[in-house]
Parts: structure tokens; C-alpha cells; sequence
């Protein structure tokens, strides 16, 4: 009787563990603080960081800034993309890319940048926009749209579609 009890408990343990380890891909996030878009034809959905011993904050899945009259939003799926792209000076209308520098922390421009595969690939004069659609104390909303290309090679590019935001 007690091994009975005790591969029910290890069944039932090991049920558990398996079973909240499960991850949806297909959800598709709607409503406030939601991102999305398809990165070479691929959806991208940011995700957060699934290794709990890193607690470094900027591996939120996605970060919306709104200060100093700039808009910007910090987006990763911990595993192959980081996106990032600035607005300057938003309001709703159509806002286009200019030619980056491929530093995140310049935020005096309209520009994009993702890191993938120990890549940087940047925005150039006019490759994309983002367009407002929503823009209150309380909420931006928009889309956007881009081609970013390899800083070392121009050649290679991501092309970026159907993207939303929701902050």
C-alpha cells in the first residue's frame, strides 16, 4: 500500500510540474500592453523571460516609455529578437524612420534597431514608419511597419509587417 501511495504521489507531482511548464504560441495579445507583429513573415509575440534566476528588469517582455516628449517601445521574446523603436515628438499621424546609429539610448531621432544572432540591424532614412492611431494620458495605440538592415552588411535585411501596439 505505501508504494501504491507513493507512485500516486510522484504521478500526480510529476503531473503538476509538467503541466504548468506548458506555453501557448498561438495567443495572440489584444488590450493594454500588448505587441505583435511578423518579423520576416514569422509572428512575433514577445514572451518573457523564462530563466528564473535572471531577474535583470529589462527582460520584460515588452517595455512602453513615454516620457520627455518621446514614445518608445523595448520588445524581446528572450530567445532570438530584441526590438526596439523610437518616436520623437509623437502625436497621431504617420511618424518615418530615419537613419539610426544603432545606440537604444539615442533618443533624439525617429529610428528602429533589433539584435538577433549577435546582429544589429538599424533603420535608414525612411526604410519605415509608425503611425498613431490613439494617443492620450492614459494610452498609445498604433502600428508600424519597417525594413531594418544589417549595420555590417546591407544586403542582409528583416523585414518587419503588421505590427501593433497597445500601451
Amino acid at each position: 500500500m505505501k508504494t501504491i501511495k507513493s507512485v500516486f504521489f510522484f504521478s500526480s507531482f510529476l503531473l503538476l510540474l509538467t503541466s504548468s511548464s506548458c506555453e501557448t504560441d498561438d495567443i495572440i495579445e489584444t488590450g493594454d500592453k500588448s505587441f505583435s507583429c511578423y518579423i520576416n513573415g514569422q509572428l512575433f509575440i514577445p514572451k518573457a523571460n523564462v530563466n528564473l534566476l535572471d531577474t535583470f528588469p529589462s527582460r520584460k517582455k515588452v517595455v512602453f516609455s513615454t516620457m520627455n516628449s518621446y514614445f518608445s517601445v523595448k520588445a524581446t521574446d528572450s530567445e532570438n529578437y530584441n526590438i526596439f523603436f523610437n518616436i520623437q515628438e509623437y502625436d497621431i499621424g504617420r511618424f518615418n524612420f530615419r537613419q539610426s546609429v544603432g545606440n537604444i539610448y539615442n533618443n533624439d531621432l525617429n529610428h528602429a534597431i533589433i539584435n538577433t544572432n549577435g546582429k544589429r540591424y538599424i533603420s535608414k532614412e525612411g526604410s519605415g514608419s509608425v503611425t498613431f492611431t490613439e494617443v492620450s494620458e492614459t494610452n498609445v495605440e498604433g502600428t508600424f511597419e519597417f525594413t531594418l538592415y544589417n549595420e555590417n552588411d546591407d544586403s542582409d535585411t528583416i523585414r518587419i509587417t503588421n505590427g501593433k501596439f497597445n500601451d
